[in-house]
């Protein structure tokens, strides 16, 4: 079993799953406080370069909000997602 995580990886974004692995940690509730889960969120992957790494991104079903994670310097209308 992982002890720890890897170092460049912050536990409020990953935790470690199995006997090798780590997982992302995800948002429950999108900013405007719908419920996050099955068939409520779109999950996917922005690339980018202006934190070092690509995005993770997710849009809200229920109202289309949008949010990030690391937060995107080229969509600031993206809000950041703050675990």
């Amino acid at each position: 079993m992982i002890e720890g995580l890897p170092p460049r990886l912050d536990d409020r974004y990953y935790l470690p799953f199995g006997e090798h692995g780590v997982a992302e940690r995800f948002p429950a509730v999108c900013p405007r406080g719908h419920q996050l889960g099955p068939d409520a969120v779109l999950v996917g992957a922005h690339p980018c370069l202006c934190a070092g790494r690509g995005h993770r991104t997710w849009a809200c079903w229920a109202c289309g909000s949008v949010w990030v994670w690391p937060p995107c310097l080229h969509h600031p209308e993206w809000v950041p997602w703050i675990r």
